[in-house]
């Protein structure tokens, strides 16, 4: 594994001063990002919710274009009917799997 970060400099600083780190700590740094990048993609596995959740956020910013979205993202996660939405767009997103499924199914068994 290569010691040294390829593109992936460190957010807010001017310049990456590349003998800050020991190669050693270097490795190490590098592991321990890989690792949380797993963990990270596990853990939206276990929640595609959050996808769905964060998906709907960013269209609905989109179909609206607020002028304060700090105002519009709060509006938009304390919105008592929030957890009934994502519900609803989670078992849409079911069906429409399920849809093609069977159209697939179908265009199998005409064969």
């Amino acid at each position: 594994m290569d010691a040294k970060p390829v593109d992936d400099p460190p957010h807010s600083s001017e310049k990456h001063d590349e003998g800050a780190l020991l190669p050693e700590q270097q490795i190490k740094i590098n592991e321990l990002k890989i690792k949380k990048r797993i963990e990270n993609e596990r853990y939206l596995q276990q929640h595609p919710e959050l996808n769905i959740l964060m998906r709907d956020f960013i269209r609905q910013a989109c179909l609206q274009k607020p002028s304060d979205i700090r105002q519009f993202a709060a509006g938009y996660f304390t919105h008592p009917m929030l957890e009934k939405r994502i519900e609803n767009l989670i078992n849409e997103q079911i069906e429409s799997v399920n849809s093609d499924i069977k159209v697939i199914g179908e265009k199998i068994f005409q064969r």
